[in-house]
């Protein structure tokens, strides 16, 4: 992959069959005389009171983090990568070798109630123990699930406590026993208290929960646009009402934000159906090819990635872009760590604040990272400092 490849608005790096391959590049906004990006009107100027730069500023070049070697000696050609982000797809492939692909939207078919047993730690999945500790769930419960008459009904004090707060738990017992359960919110002298009972009228209900599913994770797909891993995951969290961290999403791998992806989650006993509700009108995400495993899946559970990469404005002959690619099949490349790895800043690159941190030299790493640096920051602080000694004078 040799040269570099300037073209439309975006720059990467061309194409050398067996070479290595780094990129960046944009799609939007125009590169003025300077090559600076503006997103703005080209008649007004958006950078008031900064000095203006006659030439791009300088950033570290690969030569200066040692990516420098090529496989072989073909000619190369050149070409944007990533100009949209839908041309660079992932796709996940787990321990056992399958490619992840989103192919099947359905919920899977609910196995024979009558065979399952009731699972107590499905509890924390229906009972949310930040509104009300374990013990009054157990009591409302108990209530709930009762056929005497006059089982006694479950008082919790809240004293002090606000109009949200109140209604946070009115609220959390609401969605855990629907209208089985009962409450109220009375006053006993100074106190106040909100007070739980049994619905009288009809059948009683019953709130035993079970796990009918064969494993005891839920496996899923999710396929996403444009957003990273980690966000994918705190926004289905947030669809579930999960009374946990996202990080109690399993996943073997953060996947590029900028990028079509497909990767496994997995989810301790909860209910497919209830993924699959929650998160059927997420923005960018999607879920389905359900399936079970006792294991959850954790970082570094894969095999590998498979990618699908588009090349925009190729500048070369058929016969030399399929030479190349001949090449990288049959030689691969040197996956050399890319500039993003070491920082933007010419005179500080980032590995040196990493080799002071290895090194116990804390002290030395809080000057690097104190240290001055060109922009609008450091610009602000000396207008500041300017203006401030003006005024003293």
């Amino acid at each position: 992959m040799r040269g570099k490849a300037r073209g439309g608005r975006g720059r990467g790096r061309g194409i050398r069959g067996g070479g290595f391959w780094r990129s960046g590049g944009n799609s939007r906004g125009y590169m003025d005389p300077q090559h600076r990006m503006n997103f703005g009107n080209r008649g007004h100027s958006q950078n008031w009171g900064q000095p203006k730069r006659s030439a791009p500023s300088k950033r570290l070049s690969e030569q200066a983090i040692g990516v420098t070697k090529y496989i072989n000696e073909h000619e190369g050609f050149n070409g944007i990568i990533k100009a949209r982000f839908s041309d660079f797809q992932v796709s996940e492939i787990n321990e056992q070798g399958k490619v992840a692909k989103l192919t099947d939207l359905s919920i899977p078919e609910i196995p024979n109630v009558a065979d399952a047993v009731d699972d107590e730690d499905l509890l924390l999945n229906k009972y949310n123990p930040e509104i009300l500790p374990m013990e009054t769930w157990d009591k409302i419960n108990k209530v709930a699930t009762s056929t005497e008459a006059d089982v006694e009904k479950v008082q919790v004090d809240v004293t002090g406590m606000s109009k949200e707060e109140r209604t946070q738990i009115h609220d959390a017992v609401k969605k855990a026993f629907g209208g089985s359960i009962v409450g109220s919110t009375v006053a006993v002298n100074d106190k106040k208290f909100v007070t739980f009972d049994k619905y009288r009228k009809g059948v009683r209900i019953d709130n035993r929960v079970k796990w009918v599913w064969p494993g005891e994770y839920v496996y899923f797909i999710v396929y996403k646009e444009n957003c990273d891993t980690m966000e994918a995951a705190s926004r289905i969290a947030e669809r579930l009402r999960m009374h946990v961290r996202p990080s109690i999403l399993g996943y073997a791998g953060t996947k590029d934000r900028r990028a079509k992806t497909s990767q496994w989650f997995s989810l301790r006993k909860f209910d497919p159906r209830k993924i699959a509700a929650a998160c059927k009108d997420l923005r960018d995400i999607q879920v389905g090819n359900y399936s079970f495993s006792d294991t959850h899946i954790a970082l570094g559970m894969l095999k590998g990635n498979q990618f699908r990469i588009c090349l925009r404005n190729v500048t070369a002959s058929d016969e030399c872009v399929t030479a190349a690619c001949a090449l990288l099949q049959e030689k691969g490349y040197i996956n050399y760590y890319g500039q993003q790895r070491f920082g933007t800043r010419l005179d500080l690159p980032t590995f040196l604040i990493g080799r002071t941190l290895l090194q116990g030299n804390f002290r030395e790493a809080i000057r690097y990272i104190l240290s001055p640096r060109p922009g609008r920051i450091s610009h602000a602080l000396h207008l500041y400092h300017t203006v401030s000694a003006h005024a003293a004078a």
